[in-house]
């Protein structure tokens, strides 16, 4: 006994020992990094083309959390996190999508007849601000859950439009 400790913790043949530990470890896990990686792909592929918001053409600095993607259209489609710091986000809360429009009533009445309901929270692209003054121009979004959880603004259901997500009722 006393001499296997002494291999072990030190001793002749335990650097072979412990690289031998090491390699049934590593070994252990292959499968499951394997069964990771093509959802690494996918999610580099998504992010390859889905840029931070506060970069042209797409600048509201509010929005940092957000990985936007601006269409030739003026339709904004987009993934919202669970942190400002991108680089510390762990979940996708969102996925949005923004219809351009002014801040009316009339206009969002015009976005949800030919879009569909729940496009609810505008927000003025120009001063980056939820809501803005009457006729300002931006954008009408809609945010769907991505995940069961609870925000800031209630319970959030996947796959599910959020109602509750920042309304902005607009001016008449």
């Amino acid at each position: 006994m006393i001499i296997l400790f002494t291999e072990v913790s030190g001793g002749p043949g335990s650097a072979d020992l412990a690289a031998s530990a090491n390699d049934s470890r590593v070994a252990a896990l292959r499968p499951e990094a394997a069964a990771l990686r093509p959802d690494a792909t996918v999610y580099r592929e998504l992010m390859s083309v889905f840029k931070p918001a506060g970069t042209a053409p797409f600048n509201p600095r509010s929005m940092s959390d957000h990985r936007i993607l601006v269409l030739s259209s003026g339709l904004i489609v987009g993934f919202h996190f669970n942190n400002m710091n991108l680089a510390k986000a762990k979940h996708v809360n969102w996925v949005v999508l923004g219809v351009p429009g002014v801040f009316t009533k009339a206009d969002q009445q015009r976005v949800e007849r030919e879009y569909g309901p729940g496009l609810t929270h505008f927000h003025d692209l120009k001063t980056d601000v939820h809501g803005g003054k009457p006729g300002a121009k931006g954008a009408w979004f809609v945010h769907v859950g991505v995940r069961d959880f609870t925000s800031p603004f209630g319970k959030v259901s996947a796959g599910a439009i959020d109602p509750f997500f920042m309304p902005t009722p607009p001016p008449r």
